[in-house]
């Protein structure tokens, strides 16, 4: 259902598309919905003019650019003069470059007693809001210098700081953010979710996103297409798996956890317990013998073993139904040997770390795998060092070409894709970048997989799982925080 004219949202909507696709279907969309563009930028000033109102600002700057994202600014503008607002309009582009609808806000503006002044003369001047009026989801590239330099000037003031539709500097699409962005603290997007603003470092630059539909939500569904989600809390919740009265431990799932080589017991460890956290029947371990009493101290719940030869291993692996392999596996000749025995495994597996590494090293296709890179990992995985990691959508599906697998890009807005299908994360917090975290993460998607759920499902509900731990376990102090303080929090939201 379309947001009324006028207002926004803080409740995002489950589903994003490219920037492409947004400006491609647009007007039709407004055609069908009875309406005109002239008449979407009239309903985007107005809604960015109740945010402001609402924020109760009294100061305000707005940078304007040469297209419709300027004119959605102008009429903001005019709206600001009417309401008794201080406004200062600082132009980054020529006003004779406005065409269309756009011109016409700026000329409205001007009748309306508004005046455009230069960067020079607001550039000394402080002000409580400044807002980014200058590109829209047509954006991709670098910046000019001189938008840029104003950028620079204000985005380390104290000033609220506000995107119109997209901070300028991301590409809505790619997610790709160029030097000198606007630094949002808010962005309001318009009609629809757009992808690029989700994911890798974008979501630092957009700040908090709000939605705005113009009133043409339901028409530009009809027209649009896309096979990107943002999944919302409650419908990952649903996915959580709900046991039978009479459920036992057997019918929980098996998981065998390979990892933890001469020295290093402790990621392999860490994945065996959030293994537990999230609900697996059995958990067994197989690592390097000197760490057996080591990773079985204190969680004896744990089933350790210690394996010296191949054999050992594959005696384990026909008893299990889940396997994950990798972390801290190392890659010396103890660990290939492993590694080796686990790519016959003919059930789901989970591949991070060292496994990754190994894996690297063949290009060879795992169809049964679910693959959790960072973006170091990943380029090695297509063994091209030129590769743009910026580009995350591009990346994640040509991981998920080559290798047949789901892939799991972690990362800010970690993204899941298994060829068909993407899914962007929503939960998190910086105080992720702690060691051990993605052991944590391989461990609780393994626990899914072994409760029924398929690898796309666990793959997304674990991310998610994962991010919204942390969080919880964040509010005690993010400095500091350890991947172990995200155990107790996997139960919880397990329920």
């Amino acid at each position: 259902m379309s947001i009324l004219q006028g207002q926004y949202t803080h409740n995002l909507p489950q589903i994003a598309y490219c920037a492409q696709e947004v400006k491609l279907h647009e007007e039709q969309a407004a055609l069908n919905s009875g309406t005109t563009l002239r008449e979407l930028m009239q309903r985007a000033g107005l809604a960015l003019f109740e945010l402001i109102r609402n924020k109760a600002v009294k100061n305000i700057l707005i940078f304007t650019g040469k297209g419709n994202n300027a004119g959605d600014g102008f009429v903001l503008a005019k709206r600001c003069l009417q309401a008794e607002i201080n406004v200062t309009v600082c132009a980054l582009f020529e006003p004779t470059l406005l065409k269309g609808d756009a011109a016409e806000a700026y000329q409205l503006f001007c009748r309306s007693g508004g005046k455009v002044v230069a960067l020079r003369s607001c550039a000394e001047k402080s002000y409580d809001t400044v807002v980014d009026a200058v590109f829209g989801t047509g954006f991709r590239g670098e910046l000019p210098c001189h938008v840029k330099e104003a950028f620079a000037h204000f985005n380390t003031s104290k000033a609220w700081k506000l995107a119109v539709d997209i901070p300028s500097g991301i590409n809505g699409t790619t997610a790709e953010v160029a030097e000198g962005t606007f630094h949002a603290d808010t962005t309001l997007t318009f009609i629809a979710l757009k992808q690029g603003m989700l994911t890798g470092g974008a979501p630092s630059y957009s700040g908090e996103v709000l939605l705005a539909d113009l009133g043409i939500a339901d028409a530009f569904g009809d027209l649009s297409h896309t096979n990107c989600c943002y999944p919302g809390g409650k419908y990952l919740r649903s996915l959580r798996p709900h046991r039978a009265p009479d459920s036992y431990k057997n019918k929980c799932g098996h998981v065998l956890l390979i990892g933890g080589g001469k020295g290093m017991a402790g990621a392999i460890r860490l994945a065996a317990e959030a293994c537990l956290r999230t609900g697996a029947g059995l958990v067994s371990v197989a690592t390097h013998p000197e760490n057996q009493q080591a990773v079985l101290q204190g969680r004896y719940e744990l089933m350790v073993h210690g394996i010296s030869v191949v054999a050992e291993l594959e005696a384990l692996l026909a008893k299990v139904d889940v396997v994950v392999i990798g972390p801290g596996l190392g890659q010396d000749a103890w660990a290939r040997k492993l590694f080796n025995a686990a790519k016959k495994f003919e059930g789901p597996v989970v591949c991070d770390a060292d496994g990754i590494n190994l894996l690297a090293q063949s290009h060879l296709p795992w169809l049964r795998a679910i693959l959790t890179p960072h973006l170091g990992e990943a380029k090695r995985l297509l063994d091209d060092s030129s590769i743009d990691t910026a580009k995350r959508f591009e990346l994640a599906e040509m991981l998920s070409k080559q290798y047949a697998a789901c892939i799991v890009l972690k990362g800010p807005g970690s993204l899941i894709v298994d060829g068909k299908r993407t899914n962007i994360n929503r939960s998190g917090s910086e105080a992720m970048a702690s060691a051990g975290m993605g052991d944590v993460l391989s461990g609780i998607i393994a626990g899914l997989l072994a409760q029924g759920l398929n690898r796309f499902e666990a793959a997304t509900l674990g991310v998610y799982i994962h991010g919204l731990a942390a969080e919880q376990a964040a509010r005690d102090g993010q400095l500091g925080l350890l991947a172990s303080d995200l155990f107790v929090h996997i139960r919880g939201i397990m329920g």
